[in-house]
């Protein structure tokens, strides 16, 4: 009975040390994948997922869209507020980016202020509306401060492949220029790089 219990112990703690480890290892994964601060995908993972992405729309012929996203005057809020309300105010963007893009769309802290959304099978059209959608629930969204209430806006870039670019990179460069026109044009905005070429054109 005794060599019973010692065994029954035994395999107990393997068990318990299978488990642990399997929890230690769940707990790294989301640290290689998450972003500490806002718990959203991070810059590396959101890479990889977007190769994969950019695969299955080449082989089946579909569009992707990408938001570039920036919020606006973000120095600023830090310089007036501290960087703990800084900080809150990337936590709630973070949220307002998950809660109004669909389930399907990627979202992703890119770096610093600015958020990405990665959306499979969307058009422009399609993006622009989400894009749209996630400016104007920010642009409503009272932030707290010592001070009372503030209001902070983002600025929006938006390219599609293939239309726009052909390849990750292009697509990302396509994003990030309609972002600073965006910007340039006084933020609080959604810029479609296909109508900034077509603006060039004319």
């Amino acid at each position: 009975t005794l060599d019973l219990l010692e065994m029954v112990r035994v395999i107990a703690d393997h068990a318990a040390i299978a488990i642990a480890n399997a929890q230690m290892y769940e707990r790294m994964q989301r640290m290689a994948t998450t972003d500490g601060l806002t718990g959203l995908n991070n810059h590396r993972y959101f890479q990889g997922i977007f190769d994969a992405s950019i695969d299955r729309a080449e082989r089946f012929g579909r569009k992707i869209s990408l938001l570039l996203t920036d919020i606006d005057h973000f120095k600023t809020i830090n310089d007036t507020y501290g960087h703990p309300v800084g900080d809150r105010v990337l936590k709630k963007v973070a949220r307002i980016l998950e809660e109004n893009a669909r389930k399907t769309d990627v979202v992703a802290r890119y770096g610093g202020e600015e958020f990405a959304v990665l959306m499979e099978e969307t058009d422009s059209e399609g993006a622009v509306q989400i894009a749209e959608r996630i400016r104007e629930a920010i642009g409503k969204h009272p932030f707290h401060c010592e001070n009372g209430l503030f209001n902070c806006t983002i600025s929006i870039g938006v390219a599609t492949y293939p239309n726009d670019a052909a390849g990750k990179a292009k697509i990302i460069d396509a994003a990030d220029q309609a972002l600073y026109k965006a910007k340039f044009q006084g933020r609080n905005q959604t810029v479609l790089y296909a109508m900034m070429k077509e603006q060039k054109k004319s």
